[in-house]
């Protein structure tokens, strides 16, 4: 097959502007380009550097003055608040700073819950009983009780499946909450021991009240033998689940129950200062963290070693730089993720509302050029759509089973196939539509983010060698949200198909509730189960119902019969094109500095290294591990 020389920007991020790259578009690419992603992971993983573990020795220095900056994602004032649970509250960066959690969490090595806020669990015959320990307070010096226990796991009652799942949740006593189950599925205790605790019960206990009412009185089971609840019961339950999210209290003055609290913030960054009340002693005063702003911003704070540690994404180019030019003080960790970045595709806005242009820009884009340049760490993410990285997918869809589903690797004959079942035709070096017109495609992604850029810039520029019209627009973070639910654009760079706190096929398909919502504007009823049409096969599929089966599955043989029916779903309909699945690159920068043991430049499999970046410090800082050495 020919190959096409892409004109256009890869968007090599470099310390002040961004540096052209080139890339090879290629119809019908099948090659396996796992070494080059590996080769350009070494690259920068492999630099000699005089520090080579994440552990120092030498005596803890005094925490009087110390100031540890890392990466923080917030919502600048005035639209920031500090409801966890909304757009403009803490987010997933800023809440292992600022909440303790149940139980510290690890899949890495083995599935592990370290008991935190808790004294002990047990769950034994259906019943989980919580027993949380009798020293922890919030941070205006209260009491944290099973009141505010309740209060939390009621206002995530969907997500930690009580709602479904829980016959009865009681209170034993002050510190003592106990959970009867319907089951003993395998996934329970996974999505109720690494709760955090973050919703006093003094400030959101007239929410959780009517949701717990809801359990306790207007619930019936269905079918599948889960609970679900009655007509009036939803409709209590969706007004006070409004009220909720329309509940934004001050940041500064919010009760927290993790190590630190917020302070002070600027748009360009946000003070921590120790929760006084906090049940543990910590050797870091202050935490500052920086918000990235543009991409070119970010690269000089990391450049220039404004962060102490930070796991920021970077092009390859930039991260060897940075690597080199700090080698006599920076040290380098390689954190498996277990997540997939890639395009969710806007489904009510054209021309992407066509399931045969979806499928034509999934065959033109060429993710195996643009995953190895993206970020160090990315390889090249799921061929075949079915909503899971390749690690996931391997584990439980067979090779002959995904030679039934479409492949979709760069294959320009099968993209124009696709484009005339839409109804479109070439016109000189353009494609148009049926009316003879080139409708735009616009792709967006977060400014701030190296690899969105990347991977935007270099999904327009393939689009357009094809002859289709497409664009690329940079959103900043804060309000990239806001922008994805709008419903504008036909393309935004987004994180769903992850599977990365329990690398199980649910976790990813569960998070079609969010990002379906919200970057692909599927249809979700106010009530009542979710059901989409196949738009190749017209059959319907009952999202809520085969969900709670996969949760409910008690075997690898089960799990991956359930699995099946969803991958034939997403690689039927193109909601989402996969083009990475990621690593990162964790970086301490203060020589200073002295974290969890771990090598350098190694893939790592820890309890201490596994999750999110703010997660590594929050878990490291409980454990006494967090500290400056003189």
């Amino acid at each position: 097959m020919k190959k096409n020389k892409l004109k256009g920007i890869i968007s090599a991020v470099l310390i002040l502007s961004l540096a052209t790259t080139s890339l090879v578009a290629c119809g019908s690419s099948n090659n396996n380009n796992s070494s080059s992603s590996q080769n350009i992971l070494d690259s920068v993983i492999s630099v000699k550097t005089k520090l080579t573990n994440a552990k120092l020795d030498g005596e803890k220095a005094d925490s009087k003055g110390t100031v540890l900056s890392t990466m923080v994602s917030f919502t600048p004032a005035p639209a920031c608040n500090g409801n966890p649970a909304v757009n403009g509250g803490p987010d997933w960066s800023m809440q292992p700073l600022i909440y303790d959690y149940l139980c510290d969490y690890s899949s890495q090595p083995e599935k592990t819950f370290k008991p935190s806020l808790l004294e002990s669990y047990d769950f034994t015959g259906n019943v989980l009983t919580l027993k949380l320990r009798d020293d922890i307070k919030w941070s205006d010096g209260s009491q944290i009780t099973s009141d505010d226990l309740l209060c939390t796991l009621f206002l995530e009652m969907t997500m930690n499946k009580i709602a479904t799942h829980a016959e009865k949740v009681t209170k034993v006593d002050d510190l003592t909450v106990e959970i009867k189950y319907i089951n003993d599925a395998e996934l329970l205790l996974s999505y109720i021991l690494k709760t955090s605790m973050k919703y006093p019960a003094s400030d959101y206990g007239k929410f959780s009240s009517v949701l717990q009412e809801a359990c306790e009185s207007g619930r019936e089971l269905d079918e599948n033998g889960l609970y679900k609840f009655t007509k009036d019961a939803d409709l209590k339950v969706s007004q006070a689940t409004a009220d909720f999210n329309n509940y934004l209290p001050d940041l500064m003055s919010i009760k927290c129950s993790g190590p630190y609290v917020p302070k002070s913030m600027t748009s360009a960054e946000i003070i921590f200062e120790q929760n006084p009340y906090y049940r543990i002693p910590l050797y870091i005063e202050k935490i500052k963290g920086i918000r990235p702003t543009s991409t070119e911003s970010t690269a000089l704070a990391v450049s220039n070693g404004d962060y102490d540690a930070e796991g920021t994404g970077l092009s390859p180019d930039m991260a060897q730089k940075v690597a080199e030019k700090n080698a006599d003080t920076i040290r380098q960790m390689v954190v498996p993720e277990f997540s997939s970045l890639g395009f969710e595709m806007n489904t009510k806005n054209y021309p992407t509302d066509d399931v045969n242009v979806r499928k034509a820009i999934a065959y033109i884009i060429d993710t195996e050029q643009i995953a190895p340049v993206s970020e160090p760490g990315m390889v090249k993410g799921d061929e075949y759509a079915v909503g899971l990285p390749p690690s996931i997918r391997d584990k439980y869809l067979s090779k002959d089973f995904l030679s039934t589903l479409n492949n979709y690797d760069s294959n320009y004959e099968k993209a124009e196939e696709c484009l005339k079942a839409a109804g479109w035709s070439k016109k000189g070096e353009k494609w148009v539509d049926a009316k003879g017109e080139s409708p735009e495609i616009v792709i967006a992604g977060v400014g701030e983010y190296p690899a969105y850029v990347v991977m935007g810039e270099a999904a327009a520029n393939m689009l357009n060698e094809f002859g289709l019209n497409a664009s690329y627009t940079s959103k900043e973070a804060a309000a990239y949200n806001d922008y994805c639910t709008s419903g504008q654009g036909n393309m935004t760079v987004d994180g769903f198909a992850s599977a990365t706190a329990t690398q199980h096929p649910y976790e990813a398909y569960y998070g079609l509730w969010w990002y379906g919502q919200r970057g692909m504007n599927l249809d979700f009823p106010t009530s009542g189960d979710v059901v989409f049409k196949d738009e190749v096969t017209g059959e319907d599929f009952n999202f809520s119902n085969e969900l709670d089966s996969l949760f409910n599955a008690s075997s690898d043989e089960e799990v991956t019969k359930l699995t099946e029916k969803f991958a034939k779903l997403f690689n039927d309909n193109v909601w989402f094109i996969p083009v990475t699945e990621k690593y990162y690159v964790y970086r301490i920068h203060n020589p200073k500095l002295s974290m969890a043991e771990a090598e350098t430049g190694k893939q790592l499999s820890n309890f201490y290294w596994s999750g999110t970046t703010n997660e590594i410090l929050a878990k490291t800082l409980r454990d006494g591990k967090l500290y400056y050495v003189k």
